[in-house]
C-alpha cells in the first residue's frame, strides 16, 4: 500500500487553490507576470515565496522570465526548487522543536546510484545460472534499479512480487521470478545491512513528511506548485496538500476545462488529459474547481485549444467529428485555429533536420525573435545541430552527450583500448592522435614521430604485440615508444598477465596513465567532461571495495557502460535564441516559435515496448503504470506545444530506409480536415521548402571528365617492368600516378591477411623448395614443402587461426605439385633459376632509350633445349588467349628478354613454353594447362612489335595518359581508382553507352 492510501482526503472546498494555465500560454511568462503583479507594491514580499516546478531547467526558465518582465530592474526572485528535491535543512529547521522532527531524522539517507548498481550487479553476477561477465551484470543491474525506482515512485511493496506469476504462467516467467527475488528478497537485507535506502523511497518518504508537516503546520510563506501533472503518487498528495494551504496555489499545465463531460469521463491512458483527471481524482476535486490563471492569451488561443481538444478526442466520442462539417459557425473556428500552424512532411530524416535548421535560422532574420525544436529523437537533434554549423550556429540540446561520446570520455577509453590490445594498430594511433594525448615530447616532434610510426610499423601486416613487436618492426626503440613505455608500460604489464585483476588496482592503474599521456592536468580535467570523468573515477574509487576481481575485457566494458550513464550538457557558447529539448524539459517552454519534430509513429508518441522483467498483466496486478501512460505523456506533450500562437510540425516518409508511419495525432488532424471540407495544404508553407531544396541546388550539372593528364615528355617514365606494360596498356592513368606523380598507395592499418599475401607466401615456398631441391626430387616431396611452408608461413604471419585457414590449401597443393614436378622432371625438364631477374634496352623513334625489367618465377630447360617461363598464380582467371593476343603481355616479354640474354646468368634462349601453374589449393589443387607451347616466335615478335608502338605513341607529348581507357579491359586491381574519379565519369560514360 502506498503510503497516502492511509492519508485522509479533505472534500472539495479546502481546495480552493487549483489553477490551470490552458495550453499555449507561455507557461513561465503566466506565472512570473502574475506573482509580479500580487507584489508589484511591495517587490521584497516576492522573495518570501516558494516555487516547485518540475525540473531544475524549468527553474531557470522560470528564472529568467522574471528577470525579462523585470526590465533589467532589480529583483528579489522567489525561492525555486525542483519537486523532487525537498530541502531537508529547511525540512529539518522548520520541524525543530516540533513532534514530527524525530520521524525525520529517522528516514535514513539514499543508496548512491553507482554502489547500488555495483551491488546489484554482484548478486547477479553470483547466480548460478549467471554465465556472462561483469559487464553484462552491470547493465542487468541498470535494468533492475529503474524497475525498482517504479516500485518506490508508485509507492508499492516489493515483498508483493512473490505472488505475482501464478502456476498457470508460462515456465519463462517462473524463472523470471525467481530472477526477480534479487528485489524482493536480497537486496533489502542488503539495504539493512548498509543502513540505507533507495533514493526513490527517500524521495517519496521526505515528500510525505512535508505534506505531514504542512498539513499539520501550514507554512506562513506562499507556496505555488507550478507546472507538475502530479503522476507520480508522493507528488499528487504533495499537490493536494500545497493547494489545500492558507497561501498554497497548485497551477496545472494545460487543464482542458472545455471538454465535454462523456469525453472526459471515457479518457484513457494514452490522452493527454488522463494524468491530469487521475491527479484530480486522488486529491478528490472536481474539474469544474479548477480556477484559470489570471494570463494574457493570444488572439486564437481558444480556438486552438478547441482544435487540439478535438484531435485528442476519446474514440468513445469521435463520431462528433461529423458535426464539424455540418456546423456552418465551426468552419472559420476551425480555420482560425489552424492559422499559426504548418505542417511539412520530409522525404528522409536528412531533409527534415535541414528544413528544420533552416527554420530556425529564418527565425534569427527578426530581432529577439526565439525558436526552439521540440523531439524525443535525439538522432533528428544531432542531425538539426550538424545542418545549423551551415551558419556556425551552435545549438543546445537538453539531452546533452553521454561521457563515453566527449573527448575526456574516449581519451580515458581509448587509453584502455590501446593496452588491452598490446597496442594494436588502430587502438594505438587512436590514442596517439587524441586531442588529449599530450606527453613531454615537443608538439612538432611528436607530431612527425605519430607519422612514421605509422608508416613504418602500423600499417601492413599487424606487428608482435606490445612495444617489444614494435620496437623490431621498426628495428630500433625510437624516442616516442620509450615514452609509451614509460607512460603505458604499467597499463599494458597488468594485462598482459592475462587474468582478472583487482578493479580498485586497475582503476588506479589507468588513472595515473591517464595523467601520464596527458601530461596538462588543467586540459584533462577543468573542462565540464573532464570534471564528470573525474567525478566519475572519484566514485568508482569509492566503490572499488564492492567491485569483484575482473578481465580487462570486462573493465573496459563496464567503464564504457558507466560513462554512458553520465550524460554531458554544455553550460556556455550555445545559441542565446535558438534550443533544442525534449519532451520533459520542454514543458516549461518559452519561444515565440515551436517546431515538433520526429513526428512519426515509434518516435513521438514512443513505442510501448515491453517490459524484460514483467508482461502487462503481470505490470497492472502489481500496480506499475502500463507502457500506454508514456504515450499519454506524449500526447500532453504535443498538445502543449500544438497550442503554442506559432509551431511548426515536422515529420519523415522514411527513417533509416525503412518507411515510417504519420504520428497518430497527424492522421486525427487529416480526419478532422477531411471532415470539415478544408484542404490538407493550407498548412503547409511552400517558401522554407523551396528555400531548403534551393541551399543544394546546382543550376548546372558538370560531371568530372576522364582523366587525361599529358606531362612533359622529360617525365614520363624511361623503366618500366613486364608486369606494369599491362598495366600501361589497360590503365596508363595508373602509370602517370604511380612513376610520374610517385604517388605509392598505403597499406592499410592493421591489414588483414589476403589473397597478396597468400600469393607471396605461396612464392616463397615454391621458390625456396626449387632452390632446395634443384636437380633430383626427394621421393617424400610433399612432406618437405610441407615442411618448408610451415617455416615460411611462420616467418611471414605468425598467426594460428591464420594457419589452420590456409593449412588445407597448401596441403593440397603439395601433393598435387609433388607429383607434377615428378611429371614435369621425368620428361626432362631442369630448372634453370627461379625469381631471376632480367632487363633489356629498347631503342625508341626518338633515339631514347627504353629499358624493360622483370622477375621470372621460375625458368625451365625442356628436354628439345628450349626454354620453359613458368608463372605461378594462386588465383584468379587466366587463358591462352590472353597470351597469344596481347592482353597479358607478361610472358611474352618476359621471353623476349630471355631472348635477348637479358635474364643475368642465362645464355640467349628461344621459348618453347610459356604459361601458368595455377595452385588454389582447392578441389583441384593445381592447374598447369593453361600454357602455349606453339607459334611463340610470332607471338614474341608482335608483342615486341606492340610494345615498341605503346611507347613512341606516350613519346608524344600530346598523348595523354587516360584512365581505363577500355572499360571492357580494365586491370584486377586499380589503387588508383579513387583518384581519377572512376565512379564518377564512368557512370556517365555507361550511360552514352547505352543510349
Amino acid at each position: 500500500m502506498s503510503a497516502e492510501n492511509n492519508q485522509s482526503v479533505r472534500t472539495d472546498t479546502h481546495r480552493s487553490g487549483l489553477f490551470s494555465i490552458p495550453a499555449g500560454i507561455p507557461f513561465a511568462r503566466a506565472l512570473a507576470a502574475q506573482l509580479l503583479f500580487e507584489t508589484q507594491d511591495n517587490p521584497e514580499n516576492l522573495s518570501r515565496y516558494k516555487i516547485l516546478l518540475p525540473t531544475r531547467r524549468a527553474c531557470r526558465t522560470l528564472q529568467e522570465s522574471f528577470l525579462r518582465l523585470s526590465e533589467k530592474q532589480a529583483v528579489l526572485l522567489p525561492r525555486l526548487q525542483p519537486l523532487g528535491d525537498v530541502d531537508e535543512d529547511e525540512l529539518s529547521l522548520s520541524l525543530a522543536g516540533q513532534a514530527g522532527l524525530s520521524k525525520f531524522l529517522e528516514i535514513p539517507p539514499a543508496m548512491p546510484p553507482l554502489q547500488r548498481q555495483i551491488l546489484l550487479a554482484r548478486l547477479i553476477a553470483g547466480r548460478q545460472d549467471f554465465t556472462q561477465g561483469f559487464d553484462r551484470a552491470l547493465a542487468l543491474a541498470a535494468a533492475l534499479g529503474y524497475l525498482m525506482d517504479q516500485i518506490h515512485t508508485e509507492g508499492l511493496d516489493m515483498a508483493d512480487m512473490a505472488a505475482l506469476v501464478p502456476n498457470e504462467f508460462a515456465s519463462h516467467w517462473q524463472i523470471t521470478l525467481r530472477f526477480l527475488e534479487i528485489l524482493s528478497i536480497e537486496w533489502p537485507k542488503i539495504l539493512a545491512e548498509s543502513g540505507l535506502i533507495e533514493a526513490a523511497d527517500r524521495r517519496n518518504r521526505l515528500m510525505n513528511a512535508l505534506s505531514d508537516f504542512w498539513e499539520e503546520n501550514p507554512p506562513e510563506m506562499p507556496v505555488i506548485a507550478a507546472g507538475s501533472t502530479g503522476s507520480i503518487p508522493a507528488t499528487g498528495r504533495l499537490l493536494g496538500v500545497i493547494a489545500g494551504l492558507p497561501q498554497g496555489r497548485v497551477v496545472l499545465p494545460g487543464l482542458d476545462t472545455q471538454m465535454d463531460t462523456q469525453s472526459w469521463d471515457a479518457l484513457e491512458e494514452t490522452h493527454p488529459q488522463f494524468g491530469l483527471k487521475q491527479l484530480l481524482e486522488r486529491i478528490a476535486v472536481s474539474r469544474q474547481s479548477v480556477k484559470l490563471w489570471p494570463a494574457q492569451d493570444y488572439g486564437t488561443g481558444p480556438a486552438r485549444r478547441m482544435l487540439a481538444s478535438e484531435i485528442m478526442r476519446p474514440a468513445a466520442t469521435s463520431a462528433r467529428w461529423m458535426d464539424l462539417g455540418q456546423d456552418a459557425a465551426q468552419k472559420p473556428l476551425l480555420e482560425a485555429a489552424l492559422a499559426g500552424i504548418s505542417l511539412y512532411e520530409c522525404d528522409h530524416e536528412r531533409d527534415e533536420a535541414e528544413l528544420i535548421a533552416l527554420l530556425m535560422r529564418e527565425t534569427l532574420e527578426t530581432p529577439g525573435k526565439t525558436a526552439a525544436l521540440v523531439t524525443p529523437s535525439r538522432t533528428l537533434a544531432q542531425r538539426v545541430r550538424a545542418a545549423a554549423k551551415r551558419w556556425n550556429i551552435a545549438l543546445d540540446d537538453s539531452a546533452g552527450r553521454p561521457l563515453s561520446r566527449t573527448q575526456a570520455g574516449t581519451f580515458a577509453l581509448a587509453v584502455h583500448e590501446a593496452a588491452r590490445t598490446a597496442l594494436a594498430p588502430v587502438a594505438l594511433l587512436s590514442l596517439l592522435k587524441h586531442p588529449l594525448c599530450r606527453t613531454e615530447l615537443d608538439p612538432v616532434i611528436y607530431k612527425a614521430a605519430i607519422t612514421a610510426l605509422e608508416k613504418d610499423a602500423l600499417r601492413g601486416m599487424r606487428p608482435a604485440p606490445g612495444l617489444e613487436g614494435l620496437a623490431a618492426r621498426l628495428g630500433q626503440k625510437p624516442s616516442l615508444l620509450e615514452t609509451l613505455e614509460t607512460a603505458l608500460g604499467p597499463l599494458c604489464a597488468l594485462y598482459e598477465t592475462g587474468r582478472s585483476l583487482d578493479f580498485g588496482a586497475l582503476l588506479d592503474t589507468h588513472l595515473r596513465v591517464c595523467e601520464a599521456l596527458c601530461t596538462d592536468p588543467a586540459l584533462l580535467w577543468s573542462n565540464e567532461d573532464g570534471r564528470a570523468l573525474a567525478g566519475l573515477f572519484t566514485a568508482l574509487v569509492e566503490q572499488a571495495p564492492f567491485m569483484p576481481a575482473v578481465t580487462p575485457h570486462a573493465y573496459g566494458a563496464a567503464l564504457e557502460q558507466l560513462t554512458g550513464q553520465v550524460t554531458i550538457r554544455p553550460s556556455y557558447g550555445m545559441h542565446p535564441r535558438l534550443m533544442i529539448l525534449g519532451q520533459l524539459e520542454a514543458r516549461l517552454i518559452e519561444a515565440d516559435f515551436v517546431i515538433l519534430g520526429g513526428l512519426n509513429e515509434g518516435t513521438w508518441p514512443p513505442e510501448t515496448g515491453h517490459d524484460p522483467f514483467m508482461s502487462r498483466p503481470m505490470r497492472r496486478d502489481f500496480g506499475l503504470p502500463t507502457p500506454e501512460r508514456a504515450v499519454g505523456l506524449a500526447a500532453h506533450d504535443f498538445t502543449q506545444g500544438l497550442c503554442m500562437e506559432n509551431v511548426a510540425l515536422t515529420r519523415s516518409r522514411k527513417v533509416s530506409g525503412a518507411q515510417s508511419v504519420p504520428a497518430r495525432w497527424l492522421q486525427r488532424l487529416d480526419t478532422i480536415l477531411e471532415a470539415a471540407a478544408l484542404p490538407r495544404h493550407i498548412l503547409t508553407r511552400f517558401e522554407p521548402v523551396a528555400w531548403a531544396k534551393a541551399m543544394d541546388h546546382v543550376t548546372a550539372f558538370y560531371p568530372a571528365a576522364r582523366p587525361a593528364p599529358r606531362p612533359p615528355l622529360e617525365s614520363r617514365p624511361r623503366r618500366l617492368s613486364v608486369t606494369k606494360i599491362e598495366t600501361w596498356l589497360k590503365d596508363p592513368y595508373a602509370i602517370y600516378a604511380r612513376h610520374i606523380l610517385k604517388l605509392t598507395p598505403l597499406d592499410d592499418l592493421d591489414k588483414q591477411p589476403d589473397a597478396a599475401l597468400y600469393g607471396q607466401v605461396l612464392h616463397a615456398i615454391l621458390d625456396q623448395f626449387a632452390r632446395d631441391f634443384p636437380d633430383a626430387l626427394p621421393d617424400d616431396a610433399a612432406n618437405r614443402l610441407e615442411e618448408i611452408a610451415r617455416a615460411v608461413v611462420a616467418e611471414h604471419h605468425d598467426d594460428p587461426a591464420l594457419w589452420s585457414f590456409w593449412w588445407p590449401r597448401f596441403s593440397k597443393i603439395a601433393h598435387w605439385l609433388a607429383e607434377h614436378e615428378k611429371t614435369w622432371r621425368g620428361d626432362g625438364a631442369k630448372l634453370l633459376g627461379t625469381e631471376i631477374r632480367g632487363e633489356m634496352g629498347i631503342q625508341t623513334a626518338n633515339g631514347k632509350a627504353f629499358t624493360l625489367s622483370a622477375i621470372a618465377d621460375r625458368i625451365d630447360r625442356l628436354v628439345d633445349g628450349q626454354a620453359a617461363i613458368i608463372d605461378y598464380k594462386s588465383g584468379g582467371t587466366y587463358s591462352q588467349k590472353g597470351i597469344k593476343e596481347g592482353g597479358a603481355p607478361q610472358l611474352p616479354l618476359e621471353a623476349l628478354i630471355l631472348s635477348r640474354g637479358g635474364f643475368g646468368g642465362l645464355p640467349a634462349m628461344e621459348t618453347g613454353f610459356m604459361g601458368y601453374w595455377i595452385l588454389t589449393g582447392g578441389t583441384q589443387p593445381g592447374d598447369a594447362g593453361k600454357a602455349v607451347t606453339e607459334g611463340i616466335d610470332e607471338i614474341v615478335l608482335q608483342t615486341e612489335t606492340r610494345l615498341k608502338t605503346l611507347i613512341d605513341r606516350f613519346d608524344d607529348p600530346q598523348t595523354p595518359y587516360l584512365s581505363l581507357p577500355r572499360p571492357d579491359k580494365t586491370p584486377r586491381f586499380n589503387d588508383y581508382e579513387h583518384l581519377a574519379r572512376v565512379r564518377e565519369w564512368s557512370v556517365l560514360d555507361s550511360a552514352e553507352d547505352a543510349a
